[in-house]
């Protein structure tokens, strides 16, 4: 990324003046040449912010910006260095003055010690005032530049943040108007056509940023490409795609599992093996060919699935030569329909007052975008992070950006506009995302941090503050959160957002694919970072980094899955290496000269094959990250781990470790702890290695996520170690142990007693309990309040999996904000009662009315889940059974004994969608008043009864043999069912459900859609002149297909009717 120096001058300085006071500055002496630097940087950066908006027109003033840049890189490692160095000087003297006889010795030499490094400080300081000196008086240049309010900038930001702090994170569709709609509906047409092709391809074509992948993501969600198509996968492509991260992506997309390593010939043929259902794909941003021609063509082509693919290109001919049969080109978005989503983004309320009085200069600004709704959104968030008044809207359609020369001519100037609007503390993180392969936001966070791109307040967590900038560039549409992803986690970065990026840091930092890079001019080149993959099994850089290779300050390997072995040679050469990313790739050693990277914050390791961390990584004091979950060859970590006092992140879930460290509490900057385990393995352990039990952790008060596994190993003195952590946000707590009748009665009582013991602070939000042996949950769980006198009123999600003891589930009335539940593999569970609801509490109201999600699934002894009845009147009682008002979908899944479902759920009015899976006992689905969107119900053996759903759109009914009666769907539109291949008859219910429809007033005719999947002679009994046609000619829209892929359509409205029974 680009250094910004009007955001890091003010953040060096305030590390100088740190430096300045702390006896490390003392011990070296330097404190005299620090000075004279900071009163001359303090100067200068009161024409920086001009400097930086002029560099983009003026060449001299842009090369004065680079040697400034310069200069500042180098001072950052002079001042990583000096802190390093003296922090070892004041170590050896701390030490020496504790040897009582050796004294005179140590202090000898630390005393040549400290002179020689006060030499090279001092020179090395003056060296920097100089360069430093020419440049700020450098008079042609500072002369043309204008003076800037010192405080503005940090203005800008506080005024932000307080934003960010009253309004919580809201992404906003962008479809508006009929231009969309219409297209989305014709291409489905051409989709769902009956074709005996057995491979169609479907071409979206428009210029950068016009609604192409819009229009395709709205044809992906369409129920009826959800309903037609098994397997449906979306895969963005890109210009510089690789070709193993993207078979990665579509191998996970079609349900299958990648381990890193794979060649690419192997992921291909995993890649056939799963595409034998008829499957549905959007190849999203095609930029060439190659990419259907030579990697997925024949894998998708070799089954005998039928595919239907649709491919966004900005280009006519890419999309031809793939072969597209049906070429759809979106149009520039009108006016209208400009300023309509621009008042989607802008204002909160469809009726705002304002958006009459702003519509003129509104659609001025329209204008400019071009018609592209990319260049609208980004606009709009500019919009949206200013005062809605003329005058602030005036400045933006009047803004000189609208006018400036164009670095790349295919990015529109309103992304200019929208990047050079970003508070300066925002931009270097917006582009790092056009260097950072990954997709995920909590590492991206990570590395923001790691890179120095955020600042600190007051006692807030620094990672917080980097989620908080993640989620205000997802605000002003700079990134686009996966819509499938919780709480927005993932994002996606429009290839024109990345194309600006990478404009705007060429020359800093690069991005190789396949070892290839775009051409550049070596002469402006200094490279800081640089994020490539490579195909090669000895990691090699590239020789124009490698001349250089004393600046680069981040390594990123991404789809380098062949690249086995890390040479000493490269390492000693990256001395200022900030980040060093090798995660997914087979590297098997890393090398002792690791620990030489002395400015090393990040250090990822993750699915690599590593079996040993040097133990010289104890060097590494400045190291905030060490990341080395699924590592299956990695048994033991060293010892030397406790001496990185700056590490905050410590990523270990997935490997198998026989024990941590013991000593792993000393590090106070720890928070977030992924895989810590409990105790030591016996059988693989050494004698004398020393472990942690829970109670290392008690000091680690700065804590936000922790998992904890293995604690049947747990000691009992040292459990109550969560109470004092008041920052913890998420929680994992694991126990590994079989409960068979071998297991003793001590160990079940000593289970549940640790449990007790492990009571959260009340700031928790997410808690996940795993394979917990105890037969009861712990005494935390059923109080209103936890020892410390607060409740659990933050948390939102809770997870309970592998629990064979317990016979109730805990009382989720006790966390009034929770919105997710669920319950995996309790097989001791027989009844639900009213506990768990809090209906049974006597005098209250149930307080679990922010429930939203609920999933019980693998519960084979669950019999009922019944609610106290209360009494009174029809009204009242209503009102007191509805703890569920705000449940949006209810999943039970492979609980076979159920005999009933619960009366809470008739009364949660805000019901959509309801599954039931494997169910032997339940013989009636009815009185659900307000289920409004879907049911499904899939192999429940003794169901005869679906009735009285009088919202429910769409139902799903999966052999199901015993269904007789299907009533009193009055909102029915869509119904899909599924019979065994044997099957010769419509179900009876079938015709009274269509008579039901057909003799009901017109507005209420709702029934559009009938699917079917059946054996071959249901299909046949269906066609005209045979027994079934009578009820099928009376459905608008009819489609039926076989096992064996004979298929049938019907549309009664468009008058189509194609069959390929009995045309081979």
């Amino acid at each position: 990324m680009a250094m910004f120096l009007e955001f890091f001058v003010p953040r060096y300085l305030g590390k100088l003046a740190e430096f300045v006071e702390g006896e490390a500055c003392k011990v070296l002496g330097a404190k005299k040449e620090i000075n004279k630097f900071q009163s001359r940087l303090a100067t200068i950066q009161l024409y920086l912010k001009d400097a930086e908006k002029k560099r983009h027109e003026d060449a001299t003033v842009k090369s004065w910006v680079m040697r400034m840049k310069d200069v500042m890189y180098d001072a950052d490692d002079v001042i990583d260095l000096c802190m390093f160095e003296g922090g070892k000087l004041l170590e050896a003297r701390t030490s020496a003055s504790s040897l009582g006889v050796c004294l005179p010795f140590h202090l000898l030499s630390s005393c040549f010690t400290c002179i020689r490094y006060r030499h090279q400080v001092s020179s090395r300081i003056k060296e920097l005032n100089d360069r430093f000196r020419q440049i700020a008086e450098d008079s042609s240049i500072v002369a043309t530049l204008v003076k800037s309010d010192q405080g503005s900038s940090s203005q800008s930001q506080d005024n932000m943040l307080r934003s960010r702090e009253t309004h919580s994170l809201e992404v906003k569709s962008d479809i508006v108007g009929t231009q969309i709609e219409d297209a989305t509906q014709n291409i489905i047409n051409k989709i769902m056509q009956n074709d005996k092709s057995k491979c169609q391809i479907f071409g979206i074509v428009g210029m950068g940023g016009i609604g192409k992948t819009t229009l395709a993501r709205k044809i992906f969600n369409d129920e009826r490409i959800k309903n037609k198509f098994p397997k449906r996968i979306w895969l963005y492509v890109s210009k510089n795609y690789a070709e193993i991260d993207l078979l990665n992506k579509i191998i996970r997309s079609a349900g299958g599992n990648v381990i890193g390593g794979e060649s690419t010939e192997q992921l291909v043929e995993q890649l056939v093996s799963l595409v034998s259902q008829d499957f549905f794909v959007v190849l999203d941003d095609v930029w060439g060919t190659d990419v259907w021609e030579k990697l997925l063509r024949d894998p998708m082509m070799s089954g005998v699935a039928s595919s239907r693919i649709v491919v966004t290109s900005r280009y006519e001919d890419v999309v031809k030569r793939i072969g597209s049969r049906h070429i759809h080109h979106v149009d520039r978005m009108d006016t209208e329909s400009g300023w309509a989503l621009l008042c989607k983004i802008v204002f909160r309320e469809e009726e705002d007052p304002e958006i009459g009085r702003l519509k003129e200069i509104g659609k001025k600004i329209v204008e400019k975008c071009d018609g592209l709704p990319l260049a609208i959104k980004a606009v709009g968030g500019v919009l949206r992070s200013k005062e809605t008044s003329q005058a602030e809207w005036k400045k933006v359609v009047e803004s000189d950006w609208w006018h400036m020369k164009q670095m790349e001519e295919e990015v529109p100037r309103a992304l200019y506009l929208s990047y050079e609007d970003l508070p300066y503390h925002l931009k270097p993180c917006f582009l790092y995302c056009a260097l950072y392969p990954s997709d995920n936001s909590r590492l991206l966070a990570l590395l923001w941090v790691a890179e120095g791109f955020i600042a600190e307040q007051g006692e807030r967590l620094i990672e917080d503050i980097a989620l908080d900038c993640y989620r205000e560039l997802i605000q002003r549409n700079l990134l686009q959160p996966d819509p499938y992803s919780v709480d927005q986690d993932i994002f996606v970065m429009h290839d024109l957002l990345r194309s600006l990026g990478k404009s705007l840091v060429e020359g800093e930092s690069i991005c190789m694919i396949d070892d290839k890079t775009s051409k550049m001019n070596s002469s402006m080149m200094k490279i800081r970072r640089l994020s490539m993959s490579t195909t090669r099994e000895i990691l090699t850089l590239p020789g124009e980094v490698m001349k250089q290779s004393d600046r680069l300050r981040t390594l990123i390997l991404f789809d380098s899955h062949q690249t086995k072995t890390v040479e000493d040679d490269v390492l000693k050469r990256l001395r200022h290496l900030r980040v060093l990313d090798l995660a997914y790739t087979s590297i098997e050693t890393i090398p002792d000269t690791i620990g030489k990277l002395i400015h090393l914050r990040y250090l990822c390791l993750a699915y690599t094959k590593i079996h040993e961390i040097p133990k010289t990584v104890g060097r590494l004091a400045n190291l905030q990250m060490l990341m080395v979950e699924g590592c299956q060859q990695l048994h033991v970590l060293p010892k030397a781990i406790i001496r990185l006092h700056n590490l905050r992140c410590l990523a270990l879930t997935g490997s198998p470790l026989t024990h941590i460290p013991k000593g792993i509490g000393r590090l106070k900057n720890l928070n977030s702890i992924m895989g810590f385990v409990v105790g030591y393995d016996e059988s693989r352990s050494k004698p004398d290695e020393e472990w942690c039990d829970l109670e290392e952790l008690k000091s680690l008060s700065k804590m936000r996520h922790l998992s904890i596994y293995r604690l049947q190993r747990a000691t009992i003195n040292g459990v109550s170690v969560l109470t004092s952590m008041s920052m913890l946000r998420e929680l994992t707590l694991g126990w590994t142990m079989s409960v068979d009748p071998c297991s003793s009665e001590d160990q079940i009582q000593r289970a549940e007693k640790i449990f007790d013991q492990l009571s959260p602070p009340s700031s928790l939000q997410k808690l996940w309990i795993k394979g917990f042996p105890g037969r009861r949950f712990p005494s935390w769980m059923m109080s209103k309040t936890t020892p410390t006198g607060d409740s659990l009123p933050n948390l939102k999600f809770l997870s309970i999996w592998d629990l064979p003891s317990w016979v109730e589930l805990p009382p989720v009335s006790r966390f009034p904000q929770l919105k997710w539940f669920d319950v995996n593999r309790a097989k001791a569970i027989k009844t639900i009662g009213p506990e768990f609801l809090g209906l049974g509490d006597a005098g209250g109201e149930p307080t679990c009315r922010k429930l939203e999600h609920t999933k019980f699934e693998d519960m084979p002894n669950w019999e009922e889940w019944v609610e106290k009845k209360v009494d009174g009147d029809d009204g009242g009682r209503a009102l007191r059974l509805r703890p569920l008002s705000n449940l949006k979908s209810c999943r039970l899944q492979n609980c076979p004994k159920l005999r009933a479902l619960p009366d809470v759920l008739r009364h949660a009015p805000n019901l959509e969608r309801l599954v039931i899976w494997n169910n032997h006992f339940m013989r009636e689905i009815d009185d659900l008043p307000f289920l409004a969107d879907k049911l499904i119900v899939v192999q429940m053996e003794m169901l005869q009864r679906i009735s009285n759903l009088p919202s429910v759109k769409e139902l799903n009914i999966v052999l199901c043999p015993r269904l007789e009666f299907v009533e009193n769907l009055n909102m029915l539109q869509h119904l899909r069912l599924e019979c065994p291949p044997e099957a010769e008859q419509l179900p009876m219910w079938l015709a009274d459900l269509i008579e039901q429809h057909r003799t009901a007033p017109s507005a209420r005719r709702s029934f559009k859609i009938f699917e079917l999947d059946c054996g071959l002679p249901l299909l046949s009994s269906c066609l005209k002149g045979e027994p079934n046609w009578h009820i099928i000619q009376q459905i608008p829209e009819v489609r039926i297909q076989t096992y064996d892929e004979r298929n049938f359509l019907y549309a009664k409205d468009h008058d189509i009717y194609e069959t390929n029974v009995g045309s081979e």
